[in-house]
């Protein structure tokens, strides 16, 4: 054999083996079902926590959700660091759940049994351990960017908690000439003056923190909220009015800090949400539990990992594929079920104490002193003649925050009188669509009309439909939870039977018939990126303005965010969600009306998520809109 023979014998057998070698290692890469990108993903998570190594030099400069913003990945590696670090302090389990979080994200067992309980332990474990750091996550926008998130996300985020507006330094004075005596005469339109100061004793150079500005006489409960006007550098201006006459108190709070809407913002792009859900896949005996959003963005899934269930939630939703592939597919979604709390999302140290305040109360010792009507000595002002129900209801989209005020008790409008509702409701269909506070109007409004219940609330499944009639005067009130996201009773699965739709509950009305629609929706969306509000809210306007060109017999109602002081992880972006169902809804004609509790509840100080003063939204609207119908 000559040697040029031996070699090329050599080559040949060489390269047969690395044949070999090749087609063994896309076997055992087949067998184990792991893709490139995922292997990108597990190197990006084990051992050390790391959002870069799954990006390419070129790109490694900034994520699309990043885009004309201050976050950097500095910022969130160093938050992703921390996290981890004091999650597995508190809980050892933590520790396994970072070192794979491929599993942690997803089913324990592709065997044909039902595992939601295991499931959905491993998932919430993984969400109360902070366990976001995935580029499948992060790294995608959710909407482009809005003006909002161009405000509060072109600055970094704060370092300092005394950095911060404090109602013990900031001040507000009155700009409104005072009378004799240091008097103002009733009904007459005050002006204030609110400086903000941090805790280092130096004025703010910026807006965008929120203030409520309210005037309170407490002796005769009345009270009336302000328009507050942010001037951009620090300081605000509010507008009201005294209908009343005595010692009125001026109160000023600063219900939510600048930093900490960029930090509510920050969250909620990066991580597309601050509350999670798993949704509920069965078929006869097998189950699977899988994470949910309404973004096709699921930490340790990748895009083709994804149920795109939109068409069945009617709007956005998305949830991991089941593992079980000979047993479930998408079709078999049938429910979702909340996680236990709050996901503990990566922040700062700084970051996290200013999650947990809730507001600051300006010190202040401002009280006006109003004079009565000085021809009657009445005590309040005299309401018009004008009827609610006589009024354009396109106007109350332009109502401003002391568009009525509180006295004795009352909610009393300046600009009109409310009506009285008897029997206006006549061969009316009433449906109320959204949240628990929209069931509340269905519980105020059948309670006047005294209808007997045909589908009631059990305890067995507490979010469900709701019906009664009133078969004499051919009345039918019912209610319908939203869709998903809607974050049932904890420890309960929320069936997707028992939530619908806004536009195909619209598209379903004929073209025949009185009906009136009631829409509420607020804290089941307030963890999500705000493009989850407005697009909901689009594809309303979309649906709404079909009916009302083809039934002329119908009035669509939407009712207001709602200000909570004390319950404010669930309402911080309500000033927000305001602005956008305002700006949204408005131009629809004189058939819809904008139910505006937002100055209600700040009249008030209202504190809960269910307001206390909800009765009085009942008598706003059914004064509109009875005699209309």
């Amino acid at each position: 054999m000559t040697k040029e023979s031996f070699s090329c014998r050599n080559k040949v057998f060489a390269t047969v083996v690395v044949i070999i070698l090749i087609c063994s290692i896309l076997r055992y890469l087949e067998i184990i079902e792991i893709r490139l990108d995922r292997l990108q993903a597990i190197i990006a998570i084990h051992p050390v926590v790391t959002v870069t190594s799954t990006t390419t030099q070129e790109d490694n400069t900034v994520w699309p959700s990043l885009i004309d913003t201050k976050i950097t990945l500095e910022e969130i590696q160093m938050k992703l660091k921390r996290s981890k670090i004091n999650a597995i302090r508190e809980n050892a389990q933590c520790a396994s759940v970072y070192s794979d979080l491929r599993r942690a994200w997803r089913s324990l067992s592709n065997l044909s049994v039902d595992t939601r309980q295991e499931d959905f332990g491993s998932i919430d474990l993984a969400s109360r351990c902070g366990a976001f750091h995935d580029d499948a996550l992060m790294r995608p926008s959710p909407w482009p960017l809005s003006p909002l998130e161009q405000d509060y996300l072109s600055f970094p985020q704060v370092n300092d908690i005394q950095d911060i507006a404090s109602g013990n330094y900031s001040k507000i004075e009155l700009i409104t000439p005072l009378g004799i005596n240091h008097t103002i005469k009733m009904g007459s339109e005050v002006k204030f003056k609110i400086i903000l100061v941090n805790a280092r004793g130096e004025i703010r150079t910026l807006g965008g923190d929120q203030l409520n500005v309210r005037l309170v006489s407490l002796d005769i409960n009345a009270s009336i909220a302000a328009d507050v006007i942010d001037n951009g550098d620090g300081t605000y201006t509010a507008v009201s009015c005294v209908p009343w006459s005595g010692d009125v108190e001026v109160i000023a709070e600063i219900a939510h800090h600048r930093e900490t809407f960029r930090l509510e913002l920050y969250r909620q792009r990066v991580f597309k949400s601050t509350f999670w859900f798993v949704g509920n896949f069965v078929n006869g005996k097998v189950g699977e539990a899988t994470p949910c959003l309404p973004f096709p963005h699921l930490p340790a899934h990748s895009s083709y990992e994804l149920c795109n269930l939109t068409e069945v939630n009617g709007a956005p939703w998305y949830c991991g594929k089941p593992v079980k592939t000979r047993f479930l597919n998408c079709s078999h979604f049938v429910s979702t079920k909340r996680m236990n709390d709050f996901s503990y999302l990566p922040l700062s140290e700084t970051e996290a104490q200013l999650s947990k305040i809730a507001g600051s109360v300006i010190d202040s010792d401002l009280v006006l002193n109003v004079l009565p009507d000085e021809t009657s000595n009445n005590t309040v002002i005299t309401l018009p003649k004008l009827k609610c129900n006589e009024r354009n209801l396109s106007l109350t989209f332009e109502y401003n925050n002391w568009f009525g005020f509180y006295y004795l008790n009352e909610w009393r409008p300046l600009t009109y009188i409310i009506n009285t509702l008897i029997f206006y409701l006549k061969y009316q269909q009433v449906i109320y669509l959204g949240d628990s506070n929209a069931r509340a109007q269905y519980d105020q409004l059948t309670k006047i009309v005294r209808c007997q219940e045909k589908m009631y609330r059990n305890n067995a499944v507490w979010h469900a439909p709701l019906l009664c009639e009133d078969e004499l005067n051919n009345i039918s009130i019912s209610y319908l939870p939203h869709t998903f996201p809607f974050i049932g009773t904890h420890g309960q699965e929320l069936s997707k039977k028992h939530v619908f739709s806004e536009t195909k509950v619209l598209d379903s009305i004929p073209k025949e018939g009185k009906f009136i629609i009631y829409f509420h929706h607020f804290m089941h969306l307030n963890a999500f990126h705000l493009s989850v509000l407005e697009y909901r809210l689009i594809l309303i306007r979309e649906a709404a303005k079909r009916l009302l060109d083809r039934n002329p017999h119908v009035i669509i109602l939407y009712q207001s965010a709602h200000y909570a002081f004390q319950e404010h992880k669930f309402t911080r972006s309500g000033k927000f969600f305001v602005e956008l169902q305002r700006r949204i809804l408005r131009g629809l004609g004189e058939r819809v009306m904008f139910v505006n509790t937002w100055p209600m509840t700040i009249a008030v100080n209202n504190y809960i998520n269910h307001p206390i003063n909800a009765g009085d939204f009942t008598t706003l609207y059914t004064g509109h809109i009875c005699g209309r119908l």
